[in-house]
């Protein structure tokens, strides 16, 4: 008899024995890509975690850190929320000699100096006037004078003064006349009885100014190396009439016409007798010559005792 075409051959037995074998490959590829998707879930977290700690990480870099300062004087300025300068003062303190450190004014109005008395003191000391609060502990005419004269017998206060910047001008320079008036005093208060100032370029206005307003308690002014535009006419001519004697401390690069020009500036503001200018030589060795040319000028002009 013919056979149905619906007879089932059925496979030899070591086929059927392949059979689970086929199932469990099918379920397998079945149930993979749950596999693959907790497998892709499971690294997107670990990239993540490793962004967020690379964030963190950049955070602590850049937020300031919460430790104690080992500085004592800066930590207890920063957290009094005093003004930048204040945190300037309480770092350089710490990089100059303590023995000379002296803080003047109270509170938030103190600012640091530095003060050596000469071995035999005269009546007369000098305050130095930087421009910058850094140059206190940086090589320069100031420093060396600093230094220099009170082994001749002139006691030397070398103070910080506000920035000079176009922002709050006026406070600025209000503040400054305080410290320069708490500087005089200080220096009273040791059985001085007259200053000699010395400015540089942008502090030469604000030495006028203190000559002139405590005329009774400045005698000299050493002008270092000032540029005209600084020196009006008429702050010259109250300095003039306050009788103040001036050292004008002039660049070695300046000409001879520039020379004239400056003196006959003083001269029309009155400067007939108390002006001297002197010119500054390159260099460090022109700092050296220039010190010894300003403690000349000091010795000859003025009485110690």
């Amino acid at each position: 008899m013919p056979q149905s075409n619906s007879t089932l051959i059925y496979p030899a037995s070591s086929d059927r024995q392949s059979i689970p074998a086929v199932i469990a490959l099918c379920l397998l590829l079945l149930t993979s890509p749950i596999v693959f998707a907790e497998g892709s879930t499971n690294g997107e977290m670990t990239n993540n975690q490793t962004t967020d700690q690379t964030t963190n990480n950049a955070i602590e870099d850049v937020m300031p850190t919460t430790a104690a300062s080992t500085d004592p004087e800066a930590s207890a300025l920063e957290r009094s929320g005093l003004p930048p300068q204040q945190n300037h003062m309480g770092t350089l303190a710490a990089a100059l000699d303590p023995s000379e450190v002296l803080w003047l004014a109270e509170d938030e109005q103190r600012f640091i100096s530095l003060y050596r008395p000469a071995l035999q003191p005269a009546q007369m000391a000098v305050i130095l006037m930087p421009d910058s609060i850094h140059k206190l502990a940086k090589q320069s005419l100031m420093r060396e004078l600093y230094t220099e004269l009170p082994l001749t017998d002139w006691s030397t206060l070398h103070i910080s003064l506000p920035e000079v910047t176009e922002n709050s001008l006026e406070e600025n320079e209000t503040l400054a006349a305080a410290r320069i008036a708490t500087s005089i005093n200080f220096l009273f208060s040791k059985n001085i009885r007259s200053t000699t100032l010395i400015a540089e370029n942008l502090t030469a206005q604000r030495a006028i100014t203190a000559s002139i307003n405590q005329a009774d308690a400045t005698s000299g002014l050493v002008l270092w190396r000032v540029e005209d535009n600084q020196l009006s006419h008429s702050h010259l001519t109250a300095l003039a009439q306050s009788q103040i004697t001036v050292l004008d401390v002039v660049d070695h690069g300046i000409s001879a016409a520039e020379k004239n020009n400056r003196k006959r500036k003083f001269y029309l503001a009155g400067f007939t007798k108390n002006y001297r200018l002197i010119t500054s030589p390159k260099g460090t060795a022109g700092i050296t010559h220039t010190q010894r040319r300003v403690r000349d000028w000091l010795e000859k002009r003025f009485r110690k005792n």
